[in-house]
């Protein structure tokens, strides 16, 4: 199929609608038109009447310009969708969708039914190593954005995340450094995008900072109604109050400095070889007086804000000045418009697939017109032979229609065979497939399971006692009485006798074969049910937690479990789910002196090594990040998070790994439980 010559990015923003429209001559892009209607209010103010102001704004859009002929591409925002990238084990070409749908089952965090989600293959110029990136988006969500589309009758070829839009804008019009990594930082109304464009690899975030934030920082320090405070910010630079507006403003340029940050850290430390060479700036938020100044100074990396585009030409009649002072505001209609014309890196789109079928066969109609003419015209020469012929048979007429009749009996026949030997296959295979996009589906709850058994197995009444007071949880006064009754029960039993097991991380890496993992955790003495021949997908789980018990009860108790949980995984209930290895990994005191409960072989160390320093990567970036403040009612050291007067530096906290294994997808096909005997 051939290319489309002209394709229309529409990109709904929170203060405006931009678009532009680009055509393909001969490879080079030339905007043929451009369009920005602003919205009577920001979408995001309470009052706002978001779907009639984005309607009237298409409609404004339509009366203006046309999109006959043209690919029509409009955005989502990047946080109502889903981004991960997954690297790929080296497997056949054939097994990558399978692989790449179970990774989707397991990453989404939404049933998959529910989404609409797209997949593809990024593999880097110097690297062997293949990545997937998974895109994804409710279905209601996207729903929602095409009716505003519908309602004016405006069709829609392609949706595309907007993170992904710039990254396309990036890549085309070459604004990513040569060597090094690229970070796009796209300042709007309400959030800011960002994306890194790293050789082949791809990488968003998007930080709820924006423009707004600024103009509410001086509606506060000023005292400004907002549209008012947004005028001022606008003509800042020109005004004889410029420095007392931006120092009301600084609080929010640190903020959004150190966002960015924080991105680039947690970049670097997924990607350890990465550096960082280049940041361009889009959006109108990088209209800001010394905005430019402010990153470069804080970042340390060259800042580099779009003022024009290096692979577009504007045609005679477009208003070339008027564009020019825009460009900060087509990054995203620009990526889609790319996108459209077919010559986008990232080609997924979102648009649910019955819509997109139903404008394939529309713009298949002339043809069928066509061919159906033909085929017509050919039936008629047919029809015109046969009659000839028939007048030729006129003396053996007899013959012919015995023979006709003979023919039609056999054709019954044959019918009515093939009709009773395929009954009801089609029908199982259906069923069958079905069934099997449940699979897989209880692994994990099964896994979570065994875990959550064996704990309250070994450990009795105090940890039910916690457990009910987790089920306690609630603001009314009487589920605050239950929980100072079941805590006040705690603390009746000395700390060092609890028989407790808190579970704090739970960390895991997929094995293509759990065989190697078993074999390095048999060199270290202990045991594995893996027989010889076998190979099976599983996964290595690592959990951290912690005992109020002294070391030596410790070590006792968290045997029993690994013991446990063994006997647990061997229920029916189950069946999916085998523990193939467990083993504790480390045992130690928090106050105390940090030794391993067994010293480790090459075989697992050799195994582990490039594991266990990402997960210590995670770790860090979780206590930088993540960790919650924790504020004692007395001056505690290390105080307990449920009984901030008690202290876990005694408390021993140990590290446990065990070698699951995937026995199967837990489905049971009807084929294979009711298929009828020969």
């Amino acid at each position: 199929m051939a290319k489309p010559r002209s394709a229309w990015g529409i990109d709904v923003g929170q203060c405006a609608l931009k678009a532009l429209k680009l055509r393909n001559l001969g490879g080079q892009l030339q905007v043929e038109a451009f369009d920005i209607v602003e919205h009577g209010k920001i979408l995001s103010e309470p009052e706002a009447d978001r779907a009639q102001l984005v309607q009237d704004a298409l409609m404004q859009f339509l009366s203006r310009n046309s999109v006959l002929g043209s690919v029509v591409g409009v955005s989502v925002p990047g946080q109502t969708g889903f981004t991960r990238f997954v690297k790929l084990p080296p497997v056949e070409s054939k097994r990558v969708p399978d692989i790449v749908r179970f990774e989707a089952e397991q990453q989404i965090p939404f049933p998959i039914a529910d989404v609409i989600w797209r997949w593809q293959t990024f593999a880097g110029r110097n690297s062997p190593d293949m990545e997937v990136g998974i895109f994804a988006m409710k279905r209601v969500d996207v729903a929602s954005m095409l009716e505003h589309f519908n309602e004016v009758a405006l069709p829609v070829d392609v949706v595309q995340m907007a993170p992904l839009s710039l990254y396309n804008f990036m890549e085309f019009d070459a604004q990513i450094a040569e060597d090094g990594a690229t970070l796009l930082v796209d300042i709007g109304a309400d959030k800011t995008d960002l994306v890194v464009a790293d050789e082949a690899r791809i990488w968003t975030r998007t930080i709820q900072i924006g423009g707004n934030n600024f103009t509410q920082a001086l509606v506060k320090a000023f005292k400004l109604t907002f549209r008012k405070a947004e005028k001022l910010k606008r003509t800042a630079a020109s005004s004889k109050y410029a420095r007392q507006i931006f120092q009301a403003m600084r609080p929010v340029f640190s903020d959004l400095v150190q966002e960015i940050q924080r991105s680039v850290g947690y970049y670097t430390s997924l990607h350890r070889e990465s550096r960082f060479q280049r940041l361009v700036g889009m959006g109108n938020g990088f209209r800001l007086p010394g905005m430019q100044k402010f990153l470069e100074q804080n970042l340390n990396i060259q800042v580099v804000r779009v003022d024009n585009y290096a692979k577009l030409s504007t045609a005679g009649t477009v208003n070339a000045a008027t564009f020019t002072e825009n460009v900060l505001s087509f990054g995203v209609a620009y990526g889609l418009a790319v996108q459209g014309l077919g010559l986008a890196p990232v080609y997924t789109n979102l648009l649910p697939a019955q819509i997109a079928r139903a404008r394939l066969w529309k713009k298949k109609q002339p043809w069928f017109a066509a061919a159906a003419a033909v085929l017509l015209l050919t039936l008629g020469s047919m029809l015109y032979s046969v009659r000839a012929d028939i007048g030729a048979l006129d003396k053996t007429k007899g013959e012919l229609i015995r023979s006709q009749s003979h023919l039609k009996e056999m054709k019954a026949w044959r019918s009515e065979h093939s009709g009773l030997k395929n009954q009801g296959t089609q029908e199982l295979e259906q069923i069958n497939f079905s069934f099997r996009l449940f699979g897989y589906r209880d692994f994990w709850p099964s896994v979570q399971a065994i875990i959550s058994q064996s704990i309250k197995q070994v450990t009795g009444s105090d940890q039910q006692m916690l457990s009910d007071y987790i089920s306690a949880a609630g603001d009314d006064e009487q589920s605050r009485k239950r929980q100072e009754e079941l805590l006040a029960k705690i603390k009746m039993k000395k700390r060092s006798t609890r028989q407790q097991i808190f579970i704090e991380s739970m960390d895991y890496q997929y094995l293509a074969d759990v065989s190697s993992a078993v074999t390095a955790g048999a060199a270290m003495g202990s045991t594995s049910d893996l027989g010889e021949g076998e190979a099976k997908r599983g996964y290595q789980i690592t959990l951290a937690g912690r005992t109020p018990l002294p070391r030596s009860e410790a070590n006792r108790l968290i045997q029993a479990l690994l013991d446990t949980m063994k006997t647990v995984a061997e229920r029916e209930a189950f069946n999916s789910v085998c523990i193939r290895h467990c083993d504790i990994e480390s045992l130690e005191t928090y106050g105390g002196d940090s030794r391993s409960a067994r010293t480790r072989s090459p075989t697992r160390e050799r195994y582990s090594r490039d594991y266990e320093g990402r997960r210590r990567d995670d770790r860090d970036r979780r206590d930088r990040y993540e960790s919650p403040t924790i504020e004692p009612t007395q001056q505690v050291s290390n105080p307990d998070p449920l009984l901030t007067d008690e202290s876990i530096s005694e408390d021993t906290k140990f590290k446990i790994v065990l070698i699951a294994s995937i026995e199967s997808d837990g489905v049971k096909l009807p084929s294979q439980s009711e298929a009828p005997a020969e």
